[in-house]
This record gives C-alpha cells, structure tokens and sequence, in this order.
C-alpha cells in the first residue's frame, strides 16, 4: 500500500528567519505584508505570519498599527514569500536523506513518499519518528503524520495529529473539523451555518445533497482523502549531472586545438554552474582516443568557483602535458563535485581584507600546484590539518582537502615546522655528565658531533600508556656551534635520547 509523510510547518517564515538571524530566536516579532495602496500611495501594512511567543491578541490579518497598539516594542520584518519557498525547496532537497521522492506543498508543507522504506528504517512509526528528529535539530516547529493518500497526510498534519494511518483513514480523519480537507473558505461558513463542526457529521450526508449544495469541490476533496480520486505529486527533481561534451570527425592531435576545445567545454558548464548558482569544486576531463583507454584529467578545487578565467588556467595546467600522439576524438567536461554559490559570493571572492587575499592566493597556488603534480601523484600536495594530541607525531594529519582545524594550542609556538617521520636516534652527552637527567651539552648524529651553545628545557610529555614503544619524553630545544636549531627528548627511565624535529 502506498504511505505519504506529510510535514507541516506550523511557523515556518518565523523558524526560517530564527535560523538565519540568532537575534530573533528569543524575541516576539511578526512578519507584515504592504496591502492595498493607490497609485502613489505606501499602502497598508498587514501582519502575515506571527512568532509564537507574541503577545495575545496580536494575530494574522490585523493592520500592524493595530498590533502596536497592543504591544509598542514589537519587531516587524518585511515577509518575504519568495525567500520562503526557496527555503522550503532547499529543505525539500535536505530530506532527500529519508526519501528520494520529495514534493514541496507551498507555503508550509513537505510531503515524502514513504512506499518501500520498511528495509531501511523499520516500520512506520520508526520512519516517522526519524525524520521527526531530524526536523526538530533543525529547530523548526513541525507535525508529522503517514497515511494512504496525500490528502489524509496533510489533514492529519495540518490537524496538529502526529500519527501513522495504515488502514481506514476515516476513522482518523472522522473528528477532525472539516478545514482539515482544505475547503474554501465560503464551503466552511455554510458548514458551519448547518452545525457541521466534523468530518464524520459532513460524512454522513447523502453524496448528491453535498454536491448540489456545495458543488464539486467538496466530493473532490473527500475523495482525495480517500484514495478514490487520485492526488499527483510533483517530487523535486534531482541534479542532473553538469557536462558538456565535443566530438571530432578526425582525431584531433594539437594541443592548441585540444586546448580550445577545452575552452568551449569550460564556457558551457560555467553557464551551467551559473544558471543554477553553483561553484565547482572538482573538474574532470575525459579525453578518448580512437582506439587507446579514454584519459582523465582531474583538476581539484580548495573552495567554489565559476570563474572561468580562473579555472581555464588551471585546465591549461592540467593538459600541458597531454600525451597526443594518436589524437582524440572527443573531449568531455564534467562538474562531479559542485557546491552552492550565488551571485553575491562569486563577486565577493576577489575582494575582502587582507587575511582573505592571502587565504585566496594560497588556494590558487595549491589548485595550480595540484593541476600539474596530480599526473604523478594524486596526493603529492596535501592540506595538514590540527588534531587534539599531546603526541607531537600524532597531532596533526594529512587530507586533500582543508578542512577547519581546532586552535592551535600554546605550546606550539614553541615546536618545529618540520618534524622527522620517526625520531632518529643519537647519542648525547649532558652536563653533569653522571646525572641521568643533566641538559645536553653534545650530540652525535650520524658520525657528525654537534656541540652544544644553548639548550632550553625540559617540555615533558607524558606517553601513551598503551604504546609501551616510547614512554614519557623530556624534549630540549638546542642551538648548536654552527647555528642550526633541533629539537631532541630524552626518554625517561631509559635513557635514550633522540632528534625528533628540525627548527627552520
């Protein structure tokens, strides 16, 4: 049987605009609409949408004089209808996570299909209850509620029941008040003017009254509730993959010519990139000989980008040293990681302060150096990132992509760049020489003796209790005759010492 999880968004303006401003979370404000208003004129300004936690009396549809007038302080926001859908739409596409089948039921409501799921989360009520929590991280004021038919969902939903409906949807649907079925405004005051005041009271009429004293919007909706008239969803579509290809009628062999078609591919997928405001992260090229495995060409980016002056250097890169003895008969571009970037951030990218620029010019010389190394080594250019350790060797790791690293802590002002893989062993004399703890004054590092002009310490770090190789370490920051700078520890209890990092 087929299952739909409706979710309604009881204040989803107010929850969008919380989430995007931390200001409003724990103030009352409300949202007005310009109303009326003639030629030249401002017009009246009416309240749209209310946060919960306004002062009574202040609701929808009052002028908002009339709602100062009760409350003077109160914050009033333009609303915005359109940011609202877009917002609905970007959430849409979030919970793409639980169903791939989403459909957007502006201006409050998701619906997700729910057929078929049992494998992956469980029964029902299990699959409800997950995407329930999701929401509520969110922070979004929502119910939630599975039945047969859109319909019945969104009554349910809307009703504030969050339920699972597997059988009858009448017999869940029977109490509740007729809006639920989403009539019209007029439909619902002749109800109510009957005494009507539940769906099981306007059940029980005979079909061909409701019909001739309400028209055919009613049965429609009831038999929307019901599953005999069939409700199409409209589910968001997925991303269609972003590419653009070139085929020859002969093989092509130039590289200039290969790197103007190239270029073309480049200006298709950046109007691409453009038309749905996103910023490439990873470009992939793809060129087929006649007979020959195709070639790829992988050029990675640090952050978004379309622009193309930018990434057709970095394309140029990538191909100067395209091996094109047999020629190819076509090229493809293709766009497998992209991320969103409108309008407002792709021209901002060049501008900003100082710390910007240089973070900026740095990720232009990695994606350089990353477009002409990756043909040897994929990962012969590397972001090191931060890691919580005392271990100095484990205090960081290597990544392909920069990823934010915890602050560094204070210690590490005082510790080398560049540390050995393995600390190297050396033989070291100290001061007093029959004190197993005495400050080093030499050490011999492969047949080479370094004397001693300064030596600052003991750092000591405490081993790993379960890595019984190296215990807890003395480390000594020394300065030699000639002028070089180590860093060496002594390994308490077994008095062995070792060069661990070189200072530069």
């Amino acid at each position: 049987m087929k299952q739909v999880l409706c979710i309604y968004l009881r204040h989803w303006p107010i929850d969008r605009l919380r989430r995007r401003r931390d200001e409003l979370r724990h103030k009352p404000f409300v949202l007005v609409e310009t109303a009326g208003g003639a030629a030249g004129g401002a017009g009246r300004q009416i309240v749209a949408h209310v946060s919960p936690d306004v002062p009574r009396g202040i609701r929808p549809g009052m002028t908002l004089a009339e709602a100062r007038a009760r409350f003077a302080d109160l914050i009033h926001l333009p609303a915005s209808p359109a940011d609202d859908l877009r917002g609905l739409e970007a959430l849409g596409r979030w919970l793409m996570r639980f169903s791939p089948n989403v459909a957007l039921d502006p201006p409050c409501a998701l619906f997700l299909d729910a057929t078929g799921l049992r494998r992956l989360f469980g029964d029902l009520p299990a699959f409800r209850q997950r995407v329930a929590a999701a929401v509520q991280r969110l922070r979004l004021s929502a119910t939630l509620a599975i039945a047969p038919t859109p319909a019945a969902a969104w009554a349910l939903a809307a009703s504030g029941e969050s339920v699972v409906v597997e059988g009858d949807v009448w017999k869940s649907l029977a109490p509740l008040p007729p809006a639920a079925l989403r009539l019209d405004e007029l439909t619902l005051q002749r109800l109510a003017s009957l005494g009507i005041g539940a769906i099981a009271q306007l059940l029980r009429l005979p079909r061909h009254d409701l019909a001739a004293h309400f028209g055919p919007g009613l049965l429609q909706r009831i038999d929307q509730a019901s599953g005999t008239l069939h409700q199409p969803l409209i589910f968001l579509q997925h991303h269609v993959p972003i590419s653009a290809s070139i085929e020859f009628d002969a093989p092509l062999e130039s590289l200039e010519a290969i790197t103007l078609a190239a270029r073309e591919l480049l200006h298709r997928v950046v109007d691409r990139l453009a038309c749905g405001a996103l910023g490439a992260r990873q470009l992939r090229l793809i060129f087929r000989p006649p007979y020959l495995t195709a070639v790829e060409k992988i050029v990675r980016l640090t952050r978004p980008s379309r622009d193309e002056a930018a990434l057709c250097k970095l394309i140029v890169c990538a191909i100067e040293a395209l091996e094109t003895d047999e020629g190819f008969i076509s090229i493809t571009l293709d766009v497998p990681v992209f991320e969103h970037l409108d309008d407002a951030q792709a021209r901002l990218a060049g501008f900003g302060g100082e710390e910007e620029r240089d973070a900026a010019e740095v990720d232009h010389l990695v994606e350089r150096l990353r477009a002409r190394l990756d043909r040897i080594n994929p990962h012969a250019v590397q972001w090191a990132q931060l890691v919580e350790s005392h271990v100095p060797e484990h205090a960081f790791r290597r990544g392909d992509i920069a990823v934010k690293s915890p602050p560094a802590p204070e210690t590490a002002r005082y510790r080398p760049l560049c540390l050995l893989p393995r600390p190297r062993p050396i033989q070291v004399m100290v001061m007093p020489s029959e004190s197993r703890d005495g400050q080093p004054i030499s050490f011999t590092d492969g047949g080479t003796v370094h004397r001693l002009l300064h030596a600052f310490g003991p750092e000591r770090i405490t081993g790993q209790w379960w890595n019984g190789r190296w215990k807890t370490r003395d480390y000594f920051d020394v300065l030699d005759a000639a002028g070089n700078r180590y860093w060496l520890f002594r390994v308490l209890g077994a008095s062995r010492w070792f060069v661990h990092g070189i200072f530069e």
